[in-house]
């Protein structure tokens, strides 16, 4: 469907060094950005604090865990 555009699509939300701390997430893990990359103070990706959390707090935060969403 995308064909062969995913980078491109995704562009915006990767940072300098992306790859390297993605590899290094376990399969149960997601990356956390703080401040969101929709706020406004979280647009520059290189700027924002990022950190490994559970799969399952990272899904809470966006309601996939409860069901609402």
């Amino acid at each position: 469907m995308l064909g062969g555009a995913l980078p491109e699509f995704y562009a915006e939300l990767r940072w300098r060094g992306w790859a390297e701390e993605v590899a290094a997430c376990r399969l149960d893990q997601a990356i956390e950005l703080f401040p969101p990359p929709w706020s406004r103070e979280g647009k520059d990706l290189n700027a924002v604090s990022r950190r490994p959390v559970p799969m399952s707090e990272a899904m809470s935060l966006l309601g996939a865990a409860d069901g609402s969403r």
